[in-house]
């Protein structure tokens, strides 16, 4: 039993997971020729103001300059 559970687990996580093509579409990653907006998909549209414990950070980097709004993630 805990075999299937454990496959069940897991086929579940991955379908959560996997992106699929509405979210593609949303966040700009269709195809050069289907694009109207080009926004990148990787902008920050809302803020967090606390400050974050330097040892929860295991990288950062800034957004896009294509982005609305600065921002480092």
């Amino acid at each position: 039993m805990k075999v299937p559970a454990a496959a069940l687990a897991a086929l579940l996580l991955v379908a959560i997971c996997s992106p699929t093509e509405a979210h593609r579409r949303d966040s700009g990653v269709a195809a050069p020729s289907q694009k109207t907006d080009i926004v990148p998909s990787l902008c920050c549209f809302t803020y967090s103001l606390r400050r974050i414990p330097r040892s929860f950070i295991s990288s950062a980097y800034k957004t896009s300059s294509q982005c609305s709004q600065p921002a480092v993630m």
